[in-house]
Protein backbone atom coordinates (compact mmCIF):
# COMPACT_ATOMS: atom_id res chain seq x y z
CA UNK A 1 0.00 0.00 0.00
CA UNK A 2 1.48 3.04 -0.83
CA UNK A 3 1.85 6.21 1.56
CA UNK A 4 2.40 9.63 0.26
CA UNK A 5 5.24 11.94 2.04
CA UNK A 6 5.22 15.81 0.52
CA UNK A 7 8.66 18.09 1.54
CA UNK A 8 9.46 21.12 0.37
CA UNK A 9 10.74 24.80 1.75
CA UNK A 10 9.40 26.79 4.39
CA UNK A 11 5.58 25.66 4.94
CA UNK A 12 4.94 24.04 1.24
CA UNK A 13 4.98 20.60 2.45
CA UNK A 14 1.98 21.68 5.46
CA UNK A 15 0.68 23.97 2.99
CA UNK A 16 -0.15 21.62 0.01
CA UNK A 17 -1.27 18.90 2.74
CA UNK A 18 -3.84 21.03 3.81
CA UNK A 19 -5.19 22.08 0.33
CA UNK A 20 -4.87 18.07 -0.47
CA UNK A 21 -6.82 17.42 2.84
CA UNK A 22 -9.48 20.32 2.29
CA UNK A 23 -10.04 18.49 -1.51
CA UNK A 24 -9.85 14.46 -1.00
CA UNK A 25 -10.10 14.38 2.59
CA UNK A 26 -7.44 13.57 5.43
CA UNK A 27 -5.57 10.31 5.33
CA UNK A 28 -3.34 8.72 7.51
CA UNK A 29 -1.34 7.61 4.38
CA UNK A 30 -0.40 11.47 4.26
CA UNK A 31 2.43 13.10 5.34
CA UNK A 32 4.14 16.22 5.03
CA UNK A 33 7.96 17.55 6.40
CA UNK A 34 8.83 20.51 5.66
CA UNK A 35 12.39 22.01 5.69
CA UNK A 36 12.29 25.55 7.68
CA UNK A 37 14.07 27.51 9.27
CA UNK A 38 13.32 25.47 12.38
CA UNK A 39 14.90 22.21 11.25
CA UNK A 40 18.46 21.38 10.29
CA UNK A 41 19.40 19.57 6.98
CA UNK A 42 21.01 16.81 9.47
CA UNK A 43 17.58 16.52 11.24
CA UNK A 44 15.53 17.11 8.05
CA UNK A 45 18.05 14.17 7.18
CA UNK A 46 16.81 12.31 9.87
CA UNK A 47 13.17 12.85 10.08
CA UNK A 48 13.13 11.29 5.72
CA UNK A 49 15.46 8.36 6.84
CA UNK A 50 13.15 7.21 9.83
CA UNK A 51 10.09 7.64 7.53
CA UNK A 52 11.71 6.00 4.49
CA UNK A 53 12.85 2.95 6.30
CA UNK A 54 9.47 2.39 7.48
CA UNK A 55 7.89 2.68 3.54
CA UNK A 56 8.55 0.11 0.93
CA UNK A 57 5.98 2.08 -1.54
CA UNK A 58 6.07 5.56 -1.29
CA UNK A 59 5.76 8.37 -3.56
CA UNK A 60 7.05 11.76 -2.08
CA UNK A 61 6.07 14.96 -3.59
CA UNK A 62 9.31 17.75 -3.78
CA UNK A 63 8.36 21.77 -4.09
CA UNK A 64 11.76 22.01 -6.65
CA UNK A 65 13.69 19.72 -8.15
CA UNK A 66 18.07 20.26 -6.97
CA UNK A 67 15.96 22.00 -3.88
CA UNK A 68 17.51 20.53 -0.71
CA UNK A 69 14.54 18.51 0.10
CA UNK A 70 14.44 16.45 -3.01
CA UNK A 71 18.35 16.55 -2.73
CA UNK A 72 18.07 15.07 0.67
CA UNK A 73 14.98 12.62 0.15
CA UNK A 74 16.36 11.46 -3.76
CA UNK A 75 20.39 10.91 -1.71
CA UNK A 76 18.62 8.79 0.91
CA UNK A 77 16.46 6.69 -1.14
CA UNK A 78 19.35 5.48 -3.06
CA UNK A 79 21.47 5.04 0.09
CA UNK A 80 19.56 2.73 1.92
CA UNK A 81 17.81 0.79 -1.78
CA UNK A 82 14.89 -0.30 0.16
CA UNK A 83 12.38 -0.63 -2.69
CA UNK A 84 12.16 -0.02 -6.25
CA UNK A 85 9.06 0.96 -5.26
CA UNK A 86 9.76 4.32 -3.66
CA UNK A 87 9.45 7.26 -6.00
CA UNK A 88 10.11 11.12 -5.97
CA UNK A 89 8.85 13.73 -7.60
CA UNK A 90 10.05 17.16 -7.84
CA UNK A 91 8.55 20.55 -9.11
CA UNK A 92 4.88 19.34 -7.84
CA UNK A 93 1.73 21.17 -8.04
CA UNK A 94 -1.46 20.84 -6.39
CA UNK A 95 -3.13 19.44 -9.39
CA UNK A 96 -0.61 16.76 -10.19
CA UNK A 97 -0.55 15.25 -6.24
CA UNK A 98 -4.28 14.95 -6.52
CA UNK A 99 -4.49 12.81 -10.13
CA UNK A 100 -1.76 10.73 -8.64
CA UNK A 101 -2.95 10.74 -5.30
CA UNK A 102 -6.58 9.92 -6.82
CA UNK A 103 -5.43 6.48 -8.50
CA UNK A 104 -4.00 5.14 -4.84
CA UNK A 105 -6.53 6.62 -1.86
CA UNK A 106 -9.77 6.88 -4.16
CA UNK A 107 -9.03 4.16 -7.27
CA UNK A 108 -7.02 1.86 -5.00
CA UNK A 109 -5.26 1.19 -8.14
CA UNK A 110 -1.44 1.05 -7.12
CA UNK A 111 -0.30 -1.46 -10.68
CA UNK A 112 2.52 0.17 -12.48
CA UNK A 113 2.72 3.28 -10.19
CA UNK A 114 5.67 5.16 -12.22
CA UNK A 115 3.82 5.03 -15.27
CA UNK A 116 0.48 6.22 -13.20
CA UNK A 117 3.35 8.95 -12.48
CA UNK A 118 4.37 9.61 -15.87
CA UNK A 119 0.79 9.93 -17.14
CA UNK A 120 -0.16 12.72 -14.23
CA UNK A 121 2.81 14.08 -15.25
CA UNK A 122 1.49 14.49 -19.03
CA UNK A 123 -1.90 14.95 -18.13
CA UNK A 124 -1.44 17.84 -16.05
CA UNK A 125 0.69 19.78 -18.52
CA UNK A 126 -2.35 19.79 -20.32
CA UNK A 127 -4.34 21.56 -17.75
CA UNK A 128 -1.96 24.56 -16.62
CA UNK A 129 -2.31 27.68 -18.67
CA UNK A 130 -1.79 31.38 -18.42
CA UNK A 131 -4.34 34.55 -18.71
CA UNK A 132 -3.86 37.90 -19.09
CA UNK A 133 -6.88 40.82 -20.25
CA UNK A 134 -4.63 41.06 -23.78
CA UNK A 135 -6.45 37.73 -24.12
CA UNK A 136 -9.74 40.29 -24.76
CA UNK A 137 -9.91 42.42 -27.45
CA UNK A 138 -9.82 46.43 -26.32
CA UNK A 139 -13.21 47.42 -26.44
CA UNK A 140 -14.88 43.92 -25.31
CA UNK A 141 -15.92 44.13 -21.88
CA UNK A 142 -14.73 41.01 -20.33
CA UNK A 143 -16.68 38.81 -18.13
CA UNK A 144 -15.91 36.47 -15.34
CA UNK A 145 -17.24 33.83 -17.36
CA UNK A 146 -14.57 34.60 -20.40
CA UNK A 147 -11.79 33.82 -17.97
CA UNK A 148 -12.99 30.06 -17.03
Amino acid sequence: MYNILIVGHGNFATGMKSAFDLLLGESDRVHAQDLSGDITHEKFEDIVSDYLNKQDQLIVFADLMGGAPSQIVTRKIAELAKSKEQFVVSGVSLGLMIDVATNILVLNDEENMLEKINNSLDSVRNIMGVMSLADFEEDEEVECEDMI
